[in-house]
This record gives structure tokens, C-alpha cells and sequence, in this order.
């Protein structure tokens, strides 16, 4: 019990050093001291410090010397005259100038801006076509209602990509009725999907349809045998010409709006490259 009195008496102690020390240092620093002055420095003296008040001056005149007045005036003249000769300078050398330009641009050669507008309006340009119709009726009405709104507009016919088919009939019969005994037999034994041609070289022959696929030719060949027919198979291409209408847009926004919303909403349209519409 006593060491630890001891202990705790001599931690107090050295905590109470340590208090006093800080609180030193703090005040140490906390002290204001007259800033040094450097040698040389003349010192500055209040009136109050003075032993002999000094003397009152009384001003004579507070106008200033006519002389040095005049002086100055003509000064300002000088300098005015300097600055007018200069301005004259810069107009002078601003003319030289402006002839030196003038003389370069009348040597360039005369470039037409009538090609590049030209590009700029293409680049401009919004194309669509309009189509495929199988004729004409259809592209007239709509051709009348570009027409009307003034916007560029062409027809243009061209070959529809061909179908590769397969064409199943029978035989010619001799006669009409001969291919219509045919037609009722094919209906007693349950074939369906024929049509008798009455027409062209293959007249009172019996079309038994078109097939697009090996497949299905196959499939119709094979109900046909077993009903115990010997059916044709030719190949068949189905082509035909159809219509598209062109039209290109320069900035009628207005008509734009109206193409999708109005009467050429009907039809199906595709936005193209205006370079690979022909010109009219």
C-alpha cells in the first residue's frame, strides 16, 4: 500500500511538471515584442514628441506659373499633332492595303459555286420509293398527289424477282368432255385442287397446282400415283414486271409529315440513296 502511495505521489508530481512547463511555453509564445527596426531607417516622431513646434507656411499663390502653364499647352500640342500625323500614316498604309487586296482577288480564277450548291442540295435531299404495284392505276393517283405539292416525282418499271416453281398437271384430254370425265373421277377419288385449262397450247389439260419446294412436289406427286395417275412435272418461273414510284424531298417538311400520316400511308415505302434514283 505504501509503493503505491509512493507511485501515484510521484505520477502527480511529474504531471504537475508538465502542466507548468506547457503553460510556460504558451505564455512564451503568446508575448508581443516590438518588431526590430533596420539601421538606416529614419524614425518616425509624433508632433507631441517634438521639443519646438515647427513653423506655419503660408502659401502666396495658389494658381499655378503662367510659365509652366504655356509650357505644358504647348507640350499637349505637340503630342496631339504627333498623334493626328500618325492616324494619317495608318489610314495611308489601310489604303495601300486594301488596293494590294483588291489587286490579288481580281487575279484568282473565277470559280462557279453553281457545282457546289449543286452537291449541298443533294446532300440535302431525303429520297423514298414507293411500291412494288402490280400496275399503273395505283402510281398515277399518287404520282397526282406529289405533283400537287410540287415534290420530284418519277415512275419506273422494272422485272420482279423470279419465283423457281413447279408446275404438276395432267395430260391433255382430247376433248372438253373428255377432260371433264377426268375433273369427276379426280373428284370420286378424293384429289382436290385442280382447274382445267381452257386456253393456249395445253388446252384440256388439268392443273393440279404450283409448288415452290422439291418437297411438296414430291408429296402431290405421290397422292397422284397412288390414286393410280401419271401426273407432269414441269419447272416454272414466275416473273412479271411491276411499278415503284420515286420521289425526292429537298426541305418540305411539311410534306414529309403529311406522306406518313396522309394518303401515301397506304402504300409501302423505303427510304433509298437519291444517287440511285435516274434523274428525269
Amino acid at each position: 500500500m505504501k509503493w503505491l502511495f509512493i507511485f501515484l505521489l510521484v505520477i502527480n508530481v511529474a504531471y504537475m511538471g508538465w502542466e507548468i512547463d506547457h503553460q510556460t511555453r504558451i505564455n512564451l509564445n503568446n508575448r508581443k515584442e516590438a518588431l526590430p527596426v533596420p539601421r538606416g531607417v529614419d524614425r518616425l516622431v509624433l508632433v507631441r514628441e517634438l521639443n519646438k513646434t515647427p513653423e506655419t507656411k503660408t502659401a502666396n499663390n495658389d494658381s499655378p506659373d503662367i510659365e509652366t502653364v504655356d509650357t505644358d499647352i504647348s507640350e499637349a500640342a505637340k503630342t496631339a499633332a504627333d498623334i493626328q500625323t500618325g492616324v494619317s500614316g495608318m489610314t495611308n498604309d489601310v489604303k495601300i492595303e486594301q488596293e494590294i487586296v483588291n489587286l490579288l482577288v481580281s487575279q484568282l480564277p473565277d470559280i462557279s459555286t453553281r457545282s457546289i450548291s449543286n452537291n449541298l442540295s443533294e446532300t440535302q435531299q431525303t429520297c423514298f420509293s414507293y411500291g412494288p404495284f402490280p400496275d399503273d392505276q395505283q402510281t398515277a393517283d399518287l404520282i397526282a398527289w406529289f405533283e400537287e405539292r410540287r415534290i420530284n416525282v418519277q415512275q419506273r418499271l422494272e422485272r420482279e424477282q423470279e419465283n423457281r416453281l413447279f408446275w404438276v398437271y395432267l395430260a391433255q384430254q382430247e376433248s372438253r368432255s373428255s377432260a371433264i370425265k377426268a375433273i369427276e373421277d379426280l373428284k370420286s377419288k378424293g384429289i382436290r385442287d385442280y382447274r382445267l385449262i381452257e386456253t393456249g397450247d395445253l388446252r384440256n389439260a388439268i392443273s393440279l397446282g404450283l409448288f415452290s419446294t422439291q418437297a411438296a412436289v414430291n408429296r402431290r406427286l405421290n397422292e397422284l400415283k397412288d390414286r393410280g395417275y401419271q401426273p407432269v412435272v414441269v419447272p416454272y418461273r414466275d416473273a412479271k414486271m411491276v411499278y415503284w414510284v420515286d420521289i425526292k424531298l429537298s426541305s418540305q417538311t411539311d410534306v414529309m409529315s403529311e406522306m406518313f400520316t396522309g394518303f401515301p400511308a397506304r402504300y409501302n415505302s423505303v427510304p433509298v440513296n437519291c444517287t440511285k434514283i435516274a434523274q428525269k
